[in-house]
């Protein structure tokens, strides 16, 4: 009989007996542990927190249900992994912060995993390539294309698992070798779509809910933003305006990872949604191929590790100089990295009200606004909705707006004021 002061135990037990992504559960884990938390759960239970094809809380037999957990991940050849593990994904912290205007969602009481490779070896490189479910044949054949020259370049592909761009992805990644996974919402012994079967049978399995757990349209949106934090970066293949895939840009950029999105025939409703995700935040990049992907990840990466000096900059048809710190590499298009403090938002801000004077709204002119430590950024028309994107300073107070192209310039004429003159000093 399983021991229910083990902790991966009480965590898988929660899991079975909960609803998965619940606040409240996430909290009484973290505040007294998991053993604790399932014996005052179990003794003073919370109905709305259950699971609704589980017993009532007063006739749940915790030993009952630990017994058959085990039972079943032994069945299907998985393994239960817990943050008290060394292979748990330390990426899946950055859910608790959420993002400017996002709301934090809780990591996983613990995951379900079959494979022989440890988790690292599988997400350290794994970038998300999702989409529509029915999707196009131009659709699907990106997706494969993507997938296949990714896992050739040695990244993984982590998906769904659901039809169109999610298989064609992890299929196309699959041929290649074992760079593929998928993370269904469901339990492991009975993961969806069963038309899939096959793939799934391939390809690595990650789940957060156990097995015997039925897939259920509610639950695709928390695990949607759990592929988010648990990737590299995110690319929308193909989606509808109204499809749900779409929704998973904003969770990876509300947990700090790269967001892109492939653009199609402009006569496509199927591309609506990420012509929309494109339009809509500046952070979003417009990515062809796998090596459009490959390039905006590493350029990433090494800004993040870039050395910054003073500069000053100038935005094409707005403004400038305006001072700065330049990174010492350029980002994927080419094109300086630059960060500036808030006076100097201010003044792009400023600039860019000037110039939507001068050529009218209409023409599309990106508006700044800056808030405390927030910078929001509207397309458009000027009109908040579907074109509002939010940037967070730094932690040096600075500000990175992405997605606009600066080039280097030459320091103002004397006379303009001392702050002019001289740019802002890295720390």
């Amino acid at each position: 009989m399983p021991d229910l002061q083990d902790q991966r135990i009480s965590r898988a037990v929660l899991a079975r007996l909960t609803r998965p992504g619940d606040p409240r559960i996430h909290a009484l884990v973290q505040e007294v542990g998991p053993r604790a938390a399932l014996a005052q759960l179990l003794d003073d239970p919370l109905d709305t927190v259950f699971a609704p094809d589980v017993d009532p809380p007063a006739r749940t037999d915790a030993r009952r249900v630990a017994a058959q957990v085990v039972a079943d991940t032994e069945r299907i050849g998985a393994r239960i992994v817990t943050p008290e593990d060394g292979e748990w994904p330390a990426s899946l912290v950055d859910l608790a912060y959420g993002g400017t205007g996002h709301t934090a969602l809780p990591a996983p009481l613990c995951l379900w995993v079959r494979s022989q490779r440890p988790l690292p070896d599988i997400l350290d490189r794994a970038v998300a390539v999702v989409g529509a479910r029915a999707a196009t044949s131009y659709g699907q054949h990106i997706a494969a294309e993507i997938g296949h020259a990714l896992a050739e370049q040695g990244w993984g592909v982590l998906s769904t698992g659901g039809h169109g761009i999610d298989a064609a992805a992890l299929r196309a990644a699959r041929a290649v070798g074992s760079a593929a996974a998928a993370m269904p919402a469901c339990g492991l012994d009975r993961p969806s779509p069963t038309g899939n079967q096959k793939l799934f049978e391939r390809v690595d399995l990650i789940s957060a809910w156990p097995p015997g757990s039925i897939p259920k349209v509610a639950d695709s949106a928390v695990n949607r933003a759990w592929v988010a934090a648990l990737t590299r970066g995110t690319v929308l293949v193909e989606a509808s305006l109204h499809s749900r895939a779409a929704g998973i840009l904003s969770h990876a950029l509300a947990v700090g990872r790269p967001a892109m999105a492939v653009p199609g025939p402009v006569t496509s409703a199927l591309s609506a949604g990420c012509h929309r995700a494109l339009r809509a935040d500046s952070r979003v990049r417009l990515v062809r191929d796998a090596a459009d992907v490959v390039a905006h990840l590493t350029a990433l990466a090494g800004v993040e590790a870039a050395v910054w000096a003073p500069a000053w900059v100038v935005l094409s048809g707005v403004g400038g100089p305006y001072r700065a710190l330049v990174a010492d590499r350029l980002d994927a298009q080419g094109w300086p990295v630059a960060r500036f403090d808030a006076a100097t938002v201010a003044r792009i801000a400023a600039d860019c009200d000037a110039l939507a004077v001068r050529v009218g709204e209409i023409a599309g002119v990106t508006r700044l606004r800056l808030t405390g430590r927030t910078v929001i950024q509207i397309d458009g028309s000027g009109t908040p909705t579907e074109s509002v994107s939010t940037i967070a300073a730094d932690v040096d107070g600075l500000y990175r707006l992405d997605g606009w192209r600066w080039e280097i310039g030459e320091p103002p004429p004397p006379g303009r004021g001392r702050d002019e003159r001289s740019p802002a000093r890295s720390a």
